[in-house]
């Protein structure tokens, strides 16, 4: 038996429902469920700009380097039901040279120790040094995240995806950052602060976090920086504290040590103070993220309604809703695979049978 052949076929189901026109590649480290590589740097480097990579639930440890726009997804970010792919080392997304690096890149269903951006490269001259249009969706994050500004950053967008006990290094120099987007996202005892080197930075507006749940974290969620965009936000026994000239409009606070917003020269309208957001499935008092929570607010809740344009404040609003965080890419699963006979003659047909379940 052919299983490499086999686990073809199912990466060819499990891609059924997207649209794909680059060669598919497979990653695993378990020789349970052998794949094309054992280890996913190796397929980095086969892979050629534009084709995926599928990789399997297991823990792969060591530092990642991407100078090639890839589409990568995982089996999960919750082991409930299919065990987390976990990338164990720093993911490093970079430009090769003046014409190939990873822009353009997508990661789904992935937990990640830590990931850099940084468009610098060996001779690069003024303005070359550029990352952009990159997607995080349905990731989790466990420890930091660097962005490099002065190489110029743009379209940096994290949907759906979970920040865990981590140090967001926000910026070094924000002249060249625009538009990092952070939507529909749960930071989870976060803190969002500038590389330290002193002084405050100012991102100029290009920092937007909406629809978001900010929870358990007592001290400040934010340090040295300025300019930042918060909307549609719930902050729940998580301080909104330590922006400057910055903009909230539109989001809720709930048992913090300093609920009002905005605060100090910040500026906004529509925030809601120290008001329960009636939240369907959350511990009255906080808590830290659980998968078993619902984030959608009751009715008669002071976040419907409420965001900018009309819209809810919260998760479950917004442009990405949802009432907890989807645990998986969205891909097809794989539950059962039937091969009825161990062999076939050659020129024969082997008959497989799948099941799987889809994961909106």
């Amino acid at each position: 038996m052919n299983y490499l052949k086999v686990l073809g076929a199912l990466c060819a189901f499990a891609l059924s429902a997207l649209t794909v026109n680059a060669t598919v590649w497979t990653v695993s480290n378990n020789a349970d469920r052998p794949a094309q590589f054992t280890g996913i740097q190796a397929a980095i480097d086969a892979a050629s700009p534009g084709d995926t990579l599928l990789i399997t639930g297991g823990q792969y440890n060591g530092t990642l380097t991407m100078v090639k726009n890839l589409v990568i997804y995982g089996e999960s970010i919750e082991a409930s039901e299919f065990p987390i792919t976990y990338i164990n080392g720093t993911l490093n997304i970079n430009r090769f040279n003046s014409s190939l690096s990873a822009s353009g890149s997508r990661f789904y269903g992935l937990q990640f120790s830590s990931v850099a951006i940084s468009g610098n490269f060996s001779g690069a001259g003024a303005g070359q040094k550029t990352i952009d249009d990159i997607i995080f969706e349905r990731c989790t994050f466990l420890s930091t995240m660097n962005q490099f500004p002065e190489d110029q950053l743009s379209n940096i967008t994290y949907r759906n995806c979970l920040f865990k006990n981590i140090t967001i290094y926000a910026t070094y120099y924000s002249a060249n950052l625009s538009n990092m987007l952070m939507t529909n996202c749960v930071f989870d005892n976060v803190y969002f602060t500038d590389n330290p080197q002193g002084g405050t930075t100012d991102v100029n507006g290009n920092i937007v976090v909406r629809n978001s749940m900010f929870l358990n974290r007592t001290s400040n969620c934010f340090n040295a920086l300025a300019e930042m965009v918060l909307e549609n936000n719930i902050f729940y026994k998580a301080e909104p504290t330590g922006l400057v000239t910055s903009t909230f409009n539109n989001n809720l606070t709930y048992l913090c040590n300093s609920n009002t917003i905005p605060y100090g020269d910040n500026i906004g309208s529509g925030n809601i103070v120290n008001q329960d957001p009636q939240l369907t499935n959350y511990p009255a008092l906080g808590a830290a993220h659980s998968w078993d929570w619902d984030y959608t607010p009751q009715a008669g809740s002071p976040c419907l309604g409420n965001g900018t344009n009309g819209s809810d404040i919260g998760i479950s609003g917004g442009n990405a809703p949802v009432a907890n965080l989807p645990r998986y890419a969205k891909i097809p699963g794989v539950t059962l695979l039937d091969i009825p006979v161990s062999s076939v003659p050659v020129g024969g047909t082997l008959q497989i049978n799948i099941e799987a379940e889809s994961r909106d």
